[in-house]
């Protein structure tokens, strides 16, 4: 079967296009819609000669800025095969993690999703992966077994730990600057049954629930994975009628099962804090963990600002608590995540440089609110203070002027070494390139 290709004025042309991200309109020279890694080795090499940059979306949820003329719109979403072996599951790159959590599940496995399901699961493991097992078995990076990479020359290999250590391990973090990745194998775990959920407060309690969350995310066991924050839920018809236009402080848990025994005791001390709106926490099975944060299927217009935070500051938590009320900063959610403990992280990664991942998203309908959104980014990152400790993940950076923030400077530079070998033409990476 040929390549598709398509251009403006073709009428499959703008639905391929869209992104989840609804802030961004793509309008690329081409549109490839590959089904196979031979064609996207194919469209590799059509870019290649025609001097565009490849750009790859599958779900579109990571998508920073549009794509123009310079590029070429490679979309895999069609490639979304796939199979359990053992305590692995082989994936295509368009597949989601709701498919893989379905598939793991009567195996008594599971994947290393982020809060939701929804999202594809080989851009979020590329770029690190932080989801609510990450305490107990560490980022969805780190659990890559293989994978299939289309490089710049559009030659098709399978890479892991013994065939190309240092090109595996750079890929793991390092998002999609060395190329396309056709196929990837990750690890699953033991976690069908969690204890999870999420307990709310009314906004106006934020600083009490940080304040005993500090307290209390200090004695943690390691299984336990966390995260605290303020969600101003929109007035708007898709939410139902008892959180339609409610703000509230929450803390966010999940603790991989069987044995649940002795969780009663370690929430103890939130569920004792005044003002406990609604618990729902409890066990459940791994394949509704989309229930701990509940977030938006549907696309959105959004924007994030994120930072690692060396800890908890008492001027960390007054700033967020200031800005917890609604309409006082112009975001949908505020919510810093416990990461601290995690094993085996890279040391060169953003992830390792500190024990919390700080981050705001904000709704981004037009210009004019995009305008503000960033501006508040800017007064985000600053109110956190000295907690801040000048890092952000891969998967949380919101421009090019952030990505070099995803790596310490010896790492990136390592980093920019391998892109500039293997990507000497600049091909791959997109919004989210590495230049140095």
């Amino acid at each position: 079967m040929p390549l598709r290709l398509l251009q403006h004025g073709d009428s499959e042309y703008p639905g391929l296009c869209a992104a989840w991200n609804a802030a961004i309109v793509h309008r690329p020279a081409y549109v490839a819609v590959a089904e196979t890694a031979e064609q996207v080795a194919e469209a590799v090499v059509f870019a290649a000669q025609r001097g565009l940059r490849v750009r790859v979306q599958a779900t579109g949820h990571g998508a920073l800025r549009p794509a123009t003329e310079d590029d070429l719109l490679l979309v895999t979403s069609g490639m979304d095969t796939v199979a359990i072996d053992g305590d692995t599951a082989l994936v295509g790159p368009g597949a989601k993690w709701k498919a893989v959590i379905d598939a793991a599940h009567p195996h008594g496995l599971a994947p290393l999703v982020g809060s939701t399901s929804d999202v594809g699961v080989v851009g979020y493991s590329l770029g690190g992966g932080l989801g609510f097992l990450a305490r107990p078995f560490g980022l969805a990076a780190q659990a890559i077994v293989e994978l299939q990479l289309v490089t710049a020359d559009g030659e098709i290999r399978w890479v892991d730990d013994q065939r190309d250590p240092g090109l595996m391990a750079a890929l793991r973090g390092f998002g999609p600057n060395l190329g396309v990745v056709t196929a990837l194998r990750t690890r699953l775990f033991p976690a069908a049954q969690l204890y999870a959920g999420s307990m709310m407060w009314p906004a106006d309690l934020a600083r009490d629930v940080l304040l005993a969350y500090r307290d209390w995310v200090a004695t943690v066991p390691r299984e336990l994975t966390s995260a605290v924050g303020v969600l101003h839920v929109p007035d708007a018809p898709f939410v139902p009628p008892p959180m339609r236009g409610q703000s509230v402080a929450r803390i966010c848990l999940c603790h991989p099962g069987p044995d649940h025994s002795g969780m009663d005791e370690l929430l103890a001390p939130l569920r004792a804090l005044p003002g406990l709106v609604m618990d729902l926490t409890g066990p459940m099975p791994s394949n509704r963990i989309d229930e701990i944060t509940a977030d938006p299927t549907d696309p959105l217009p959004f924007m994030l600002r994120a930072e690692m935070l060396a800890g908890l500051s008492d001027e960390a938590i007054d700033y967020l608590a200031g800005i917890s009320p609604r309409d006082a900063e112009p975001y949908l959610l505020w919510l810093v995540r416990h990461i601290g403990g995690a094993p085996q992280l890279d040391p060169g990664l953003a992830y390792a440089q500190g024990e919390f991942v700080a981050e705001a998203v904000s709704l981004a309908p037009g210009p004019d609110v995009a305008a503000a959104v960033q501006d508040f980014g800017g007064r985000f990152s600053a109110g956190l203070g000295a907690a801040a400790t000048g890092y952000t993940p891969f998967n949380f950076a919101a421009g090019l002027d952030q990505i070099a923030r995803a790596f310490t400077p010896e790492y990136g530079a390592r980093l920019a070494e391998t892109k500039r070998r293997l990507d000497p033409a600049g091909l791959f990476g997109g919004e989210r390139t590495l230049t140095a």
